[in-house]
């Protein structure tokens, strides 16, 4: 798709776009470890491409190309077997690295000289990573407050562009308004009280704070579609109605193709929160094109959201999908009128697009760096 005046490069990320190249040179988390089995595999698309990620008998990931370079079946149909993937239509094999090891129908194989395409793969925080760059992958960045037991994991699909998401979690100033019903939220301080923002670039990103006369808390964005957010979140159920807690949460805004994106969060807190928040994996969501919830089946219009509100633990995600989707597949910036308060999503805009002029200018980019103190950073809100 070729780049429109009204849709900057940041949004396109195919392999040969700029922005799709830039994305490529980080680990993207792909998929949720507790969804795929041992000797499984299944397909997957991620910035507008289509792979195979299949777990092989001894626990590890692999992430292939999709398809058999023989008759160009795609491998997700075929059999596990050891560390390897076989193919479903001719049983030819492939290995972790791509590299094919049998032709069962071939007097004389030459499985030398065939080889698909193999990408680095890993697990971290209950989530599959994998590095879709060219070279030797960086590596993966270091997230120790979020490696606890308390620590939860998710994926949800949103059917639009996924800067949008990016814009989102720098523009705080939606909480009072989109969040208004879940209490937790829209009832505390940062809900309350209109913030004022200003954002500045860091060594990992940028950080945009926001304070207003109770409180001042930072969102911190790591490059290129990461955020860290540490935040006081007020109760209201049960008898520990009231109380106050801390919860950190880390995001990712992975491209599936240009018009949906995978919204990836893990969150750790007290086990109060993080235990209604895993009884909340068990319930399919998602945000639909017509704007309304989806949960166990059932459709809730955006009307019927602040009831649903009161007993989703998970409404929040809900609700950001509501006003992102809400936006358009690819929203169009041109007619766009922002204010002092969009100072988060200025700069955001304004560093992507300069690591996008140095790719496709063949200069070196920014040395963003990937692992972060979260800590250190949520002692200094």
């Amino acid at each position: 798709m070729a780049p429109h005046p009204e849709k900057p490069e940041f949004v396109f990320t195919g392999p040969l776009t700029v922005a799709g190249r830039y994305l490529r040179c980080f680990w993207q988390p792909i998929y949720e470890s507790r969804n795929l089995a041992p000797a499984k595999a299944i397909s997957i698309r991620i910035l507008n491409e289509d792979f195979t990620l299949y777990r092989d008998e001894t626990g590890s990931p692999h992430v292939v190309a999709q398809k058999c370079p023989h008759r160009g079946t795609q491998l997700s149909v075929g059999w596990v077997e050891g560390d390897s993937i076989r193919c479903f239509y001719h049983g030819w094999k492939f290995d972790p690295n791509g590299t094919c090891t049998e032709q069962p129908a071939e007097p004389r194989p030459f499985c030398e000289k065939i080889k698909i395409a193999a990408y680095p793969t890993t697990e971290r925080l209950g989530l599959i990573f994998a590095y879709f760059g060219a070279g030797s992958p960086p590596p993966l960045p270091q997230w120790p407050e979020f490696e606890t037991q308390e620590a939860v994991s998710s994926i949800a699909m949103i059917p639009c562009n996924y800067f949008q998401s990016a814009e989102n979690i720098v523009d705080d100033v939606h909480v009072g308004f989109a969040h208004k019903s879940t209490p937790e939220l829209g009832m505390s301080v940062r809900g309350i009280v209109p913030p004022r923002v200003s954002a500045r670039e860091t060594s990992f990103g940028l950080s945009v704070r926001f304070q207003n006369s109770e409180s001042a808390e930072e969102n911190h964005f790591v490059m290129p579609n990461s955020c860290y957010v540490s935040y006081d979140l007020v109760y209201s159920r049960s008898s520990n109605k009231g109380s106050r807690f801390r919860m950190s949460s880390l995001f990712w805004y992975v491209p599936i193709d240009d018009l949906t994106h995978y919204h990836v969060l893990v969150t750790v807190g007290p086990p109060l929160v993080t235990e209604a928040m895993r009884q909340e994996q068990r319930i399919p969501h998602s945000v639909s094109d017509e704007i309304i919830a989806i949960i166990g089946g059932k459709s809730f219009s955006h009307k019927e959201l602040p009831e649903l509100g009161k007993r989703k633990p998970d409404l929040v995600r809900i609700q950001d999908g509501v006003t992102i989707v809400g936006q358009g597949a690819i929203t169009d910036r041109t007619t766009e009128h922002l204010g002092m308060s969009d100072a988060g999503v200025v700069l955001l805009r304004k560093i992507w697009l300069r690591e996008l002029r140095s790719i496709a200018n063949g200069e070196p980019l920014t040395p963003f760096t990937g692992s972060v103190d979260l800590r250190a950073l949520a002692r200094g809100n």
